[in-house]
């Protein structure tokens, strides 16, 4: 083991981001890109146009294969909810797609770079929770709501004009947050791996999954999800496969873990030049003895409240959740959204613990603000594999962008076309006018998509603060929204209330504590822990308490009956057999669902970090070559 005291370089492994200076002096590499782009920019042209291309012809390739030789019409009921008849393989996959944003493969090791092994887990537990609570939802749907194609529908059916124009501009905010994301880390990973223009790259990644989405709907997403989920997952495998067992650079868990050790040395030496401002050195300030090998972490355990609150915002106000729900078969639903939510726990586990690890165990000289960007994995697979690493890293990411990017553009379309459109411009619209409205969104909020993208990058957002600050703008309508479908005495003035005034206080109380913990109010002081903690628990507990307690002074007494009458627009003959729909079979869904989603919930957030905390640091075990 090389000492970390006063040689150049401080660690052999590293050698490479270290140079002598002045004298007998060293100094570390101020950056890991230094503004210098990896592959040529007609390698990031090539990702962006060709793999748009290939799915744009092959998804709109099977939609058509499947109108011209299965019988499906394609009518605009199929269009924005695929005929309600996905089974549980698909709908598996799609929660799977649709949850890996870009901030899946990149903030997940940001957080482990920041808090050693406590970030993958927070990052994993803290986002698969609500998918699996979710499916309570989904079912639920089936038995009140078993027309809808929105949850603004049911909101309007069952809370009037007022709540629904509300909840209508949480779903909409939701949308923007989440399709600002997938842009930010999109573009800034293919502006720093190829050098292509960042705002070039905003318009032209959304490029070939307009043209599939309009081409078909709902159905053509759940096709070129299953596609990307695929891709996906065998890119992680290789990434997994190169750190712990086959990479030259490390290639075992305990090459790992003996250089997670030193590079956290008490002894270390951290003062300019031989480690920069906001690079990892030396050991981690809130860890259990400055361990990256341990769960106890302040900094990883308020990242993952955050994150919690974060993510029922993105699921439960997010319509795209909601649709895939309605698109599904009633039988399937609850055992797709268990089924997807596990899978997708091993997706930002796995490659949080091999790329961001990987960084860390590499010594890499990533700083504070390439990692924010979500620049840690593509540092990894460059060390790693080279220009090839950084190829997989781009086509990794390139499947998460667009997957998560049609299921934004049918949320939104639907939106608009049942909730806007048809509600208050034209009810008696016919099918062949909301197909038509459908798409024209589709193409509006695709070029739209480019342009919040060029905005948020010109302001300095970046992806790290936006993922951080979802959960204060949208968590305040995730229990009214759960309480909409649940719990039958929920008032309408209740829901308004609390998610306006919840968003409001928790707005307020970000801010408040950013300034008086750092004295200023700024993009910087807004994205650290505190404020963030402090707005997002605000935001989700306020609302959720305004609510019960309008509730309980004035209750609904709802009996479901107008949720029940939502219409569809084309009444078609039912592929499903009549016992799908049936009370009995529905509640006995609504029983598996709780008993394993909470149960799973209980083990994943409560029981697993509980019984690593007698560890203290992870151990190696000796057998381990």
């Amino acid at each position: 083991m090389a000492s970390s005291g006063s040689r150049c370089p401080p660690f052999d492994f590293s050698g490479k981001y270290y140079d002598v200076v002045s004298g007998d002096g060293c100094g570390r590499q101020s950056s890991f890109f230094e503004g210098k782009a990896v592959l040529n920019q007609s390698v990031g042209y090539s990702v962006i146009l060709g793999f748009g291309a290939f799915f744009a012809v092959f998804t709109s390739f099977l939609v058509w294969l499947e109108k011209r030789y299965v019988g499906s019409k394609h009518t605009s009921e199929w269009f924005n909810t695929a005929g309600r008849n996905v089974k549980t393989g698909l709908i598996a996959s799609v929660i799977v797609s649709q949850w890996t944003w870009a901030a899946t493969i990149l903030q997940s090791s940001n957080v482990a770079w920041q808090y050693g092994v406590s970030g993958p887990f927070w990052y994993a537990s803290g986002a698969t929770i609500q998918v699996l609570l979710f499916g309570i939802m989904a079912i639920e749907i089936k038995r009140k709501a078993p027309h809808a194609h929105t949850v603004c529908e049911i909101v309007k059916a069952r809370w009037g004009t007022a709540a629904h124009i509300v909840f209508l501009s949480f779903c909409f905010l939701t949308n923007i947050i989440v399709t600002a994301m997938l842009l930010l880390g999109g573009s800034a990973v293919v502006n720093a791996l190829t050098g292509v223009n960042i705002y070039a790259a905003s318009f032209l990644i959304p490029l070939g999954v307009i043209v599939y989405t309009l081409a078909g709907g709902l159905k053509a997403t759940f096709l070129a999800s299953y596609i990307h989920s695929v891709i996906v997952h065998v890119v992680l495998v290789i990434f997994v496969y190169l750190v712990y067992t086959a990479s030259n650079e490390l290639g075992s868990p305990k090459v790992v873990y003996d250089r997670l050790v030193e590079v956290a040395s008490k002894s270390r030496i951290c003062q300019e030049p031989i480690s920069h401002h906001g690079q990892s050195c030396g050991p981690v300030g809130g860890n259990y003895k400055g361990s990256y090998l341990t769960m106890l972490s302040s900094g990883g355990l308020v990242f993952g409240i955050i994150n919690i609150v974060g993510n029922f915002g993105t699921v439960f106000v997010d319509n795209g959740y909601w649709v895939s729900a309605i698109a599904a078969r009633p039988s399937s639903t609850h055992k797709g959204y268990l089924l997807g939510g596990l899978v997708w726990f091993a997706v930002p586990f796995s490659l949080a613990t091999s790329l961001g690890l990987g960084a860390l165990a590499l010594d890499l000289p990533i700083t504070a603000s390439e990692a924010s960007r979500g620049l840690v994995p593509p540092a990894t697979a460059i060390a790693l594999m080279g220009k090839g690493g950084s190829v997989l890293l781009l086509t990794m990411l390139f499947m998460a962008v667009t997957s998560a990017g049609s299921s934004e553009l049918i949320a939104v379309s639907s939106l608009c076309t049942y909730d806007i459109y048809r509600t208050y411009i034209d009810p008696d619209a016919t099918g062949k006018t909301i197909l038509k409205v459908s798409r024209a969104v589709i193409l509006g909020f695709g070029c739209f998509m480019g342009l919040l993208a060029v905005i948020l990058n010109k302001a300095g957002v970046s992806l790290g603060w936006m993922y951080l600050a979802m959960g204060v703008l949208i968590g305040s309508a995730v229990l009214p929204i759960a309480f909409m479908l649940l719990w039958r005495k929920a008032s309408a003035i209740g829901a308004i209330l609390g998610a306006t005034i919840g968003c409001l206080l928790g707005i307020i109380t970000w801010l408040s504590v950013a300034k008086i913990e750092y004295g200023r109010v700024n993009l910087d002081t807004t994205g650290r822990n505190a404020p963030m903690l402090a707005g997002n628990l605000v935001s989700i507990l306020t609302g959720g308490a305004i609510h019960a307690i309008c509730s309980f002074v004035s209750p609904q007494n709802y009996d479901w009956g107008t949720t029940k009458q939502i219409t569809v627009v084309e009444k078609e003959k039912s592929e499903l057999p009549a016992e799908e729909y049936k009370e009995e079979k529905l509640l006995r869904a609504k029983a598996w669902i709780v008993k394993w989603g909470v149960g799973f919930t209980f083990v994943i957030v409560l029981l697993w970090p509980l019984l690593s905390l007698p560890a203290g640091n992870s151990n190696n075990d000796s057998n381990t070559p």
